[in-house]
């Protein structure tokens, strides 16, 4: 399972002409959303703003949970909901250039905070299955159709330099998994210098 964060806290873009108030986190459209935290639903987003269908949750230090570009919310202003509780699902709606969840926090005073260690820190204990999204196996179809996107919408210049900088790097390895692997398997050696290319340039941010 491979989980991709697209647009970091703080990132300016062709997407963020101001520094990105939150973690975008790639998935597939119709991901099961569980929240990261326990509180109490503050407020529905209904679509009509950027951040299309949402949700935030306030949770019991003050601090707020958004989740934006959802295609269904499942809960309501004032319920409770728990740690992992479900309370929707992915989608690409409000200025979205590709299917995504954006993941946002506030301060108790309505400041925004950077949601990085939470958000990495729950991937890190493979929590991504109950504390975030039930995300399914990354298709390279669905990381082309964003790629494709980003291309054309917003970053072509920042992927193209950042692809031309790191490919004599994924060559170079992927030339050393051939080598060594030809030496049990032609057939191995030819796909694994196959998938080692395609992991590389998967990575690039």
């Amino acid at each position: 399972m491979i989980v991709r964060i697209t647009s970091k806290y703080g990132a300016l873009d062709g997407s963020h002409k101001t520094p990105h108030n939150g973690i975008d986190l790639a998935m597939p459209e119709g991901t099961t959303l569980r929240m990261i935290g326990e509180g109490v639903v503050d407020r529905i987003y209904d679509g009509s703003a950027a951040i299309g269908k949402g949700l935030s949750v306030q949770f019991e230090d003050g601090t707020r949970a958004i989740y934006g570009h959802m295609n269904e919310v499942s809960v309501k202003v004032g319920q409770h909901v728990k740690d992992g509780q479900i309370v929707g699902i992915s989608g690409n709606t409000g200025h979205s250039t590709g299917p995504h969840l954006h993941v946002g926090m506030k301060d108790a005073s309505g400041g925004w905070l950077d949601p990085s260690e939470q958000v990495e820190r729950i991937l890190a204990n493979g929590r991504v299955g109950d504390g975030i999204g039930d995300i399914p196996k990354f298709s390279i179809g669905e990381w082309l159709h964003e790629k494709v996107a980003e291309v054309t919408l917003n970053s072509s210049v920042d992927f193209i330099s950042d692809l031309a900088f790191s490919f004599p790097i994924i060559a170079v390895v992927s030339a050393g998994v051939y080598c060594f692997t030809r030496m049990f398997s032609k057939s191995l050696a030819k796909w694994g210098a196959i998938g080692t290319v395609i992991y590389g340039i998967c990575v690039i941010d």
